[in-house]
C-alpha cells in the first residue's frame, strides 16, 4: 500500500510542476522568447532551434507519461533524464559565474544558484521514489482516503517546488 500511495504522489507531484513548468514557457510569445533568451546561458554550445522545442517536448512528455499508470515508470525515467541535464546545466552556469535567470516556471528575475540545485536534487530523488514505487509488483490500488492523502501531499510538495525562488528570497540578505 505504501508504493501505491507514494506513486500516486510522485505522480501528481511531477504531473503539476512539469505541466507548470511547460505551461509558463508556451503560454505566450513573450514567455517563450523570454525562455529562449535564457537557453545559450544555461546550454552554451548546443542550438537554441534544438535545445529549446527538445526541453519543451520532453517537459509535455513527463506530463503526459507520468500521469497514465500504464507508462509512469517510462516518464519518471524522462523526468531524470530531464533533471540530471537541467541540475548540469544550471550547475555549469553557476562554475561560470553566469548571471543567467531561471524560466523553469515562468519570468524570473534570479539568476540560478544553490536554490536551484537544490530544488533538482529534491526533484531528483522524488522522481526516483516514484520510478522505485512504479517498478513494485506488488502494489495494490490504495482506497479513497489514502489517495486523497496523496493527492494533497503531492500538492504541497509541488507547491513547494513552484515556489522555490519565493522561498530562497526569504532567506537572502537585503541590499
Amino acid at each position: 500500500m505504501l508504493s501505491g500511495y507514494a506513486l500516486i504522489c510522485c505522480q501528481f507531484v511531477f504531473g503539476l510542476v512539469f505541466a507548470v513548468s511547460l505551461a509558463s514557457k508556451v503560454r505566450s510569445r513573450a514567455a517563450y522568447a523570454a525562455f529562449v533568451a535564457a537557453v545559450p546561458g544555461l546550454a552554451p554550445g548546443i542550438p537554441v532551434r534544438l535545445a529549446a522545442p527538445a526541453v519543451i517536448a520532453g517537459e509535455a512528455a513527463v506530463v503526459v507519461l507520468v500521469v497514465i499508470p500504464a507508462t509512469a515508470v517510462v516518464g519518471f525515467a524522462l523526468a531524470v533524464a530531464l533533471l540530471l541535464s537541467f541540475t548540469v546545466a544550471i550547475v555549469a552556469a553557476i562554475r561560470r559565474r553566469q548571471k543567467v535567470t531561471c524560466q523553469c516556471f515562468g519570468s524570473s528575475s534570479s539568476p540560478v544558484g544553490p536554490p536551484h540545485v537544490a530544488r533538482n536534487a529534491v526533484l531528483l530523488l522524488i522522481a526516483l521514489t516514484g520510478l522505485a514505487a512504479g517498478l513494485d509488483p506488488g502494489q495494490a490500488m490504495p482506497g479513497l482516503g489514502v489517495l486523497v492523502s496523496a493527492v494533497l501531499t503531492g500538492a504541497v510538495a509541488a507547491g513547494a517546488v513552484l515556489l522555490t525562488d519565493e522561498i530562497a528570497d526569504l532567506f537572502r540578505p537585503n541590499h
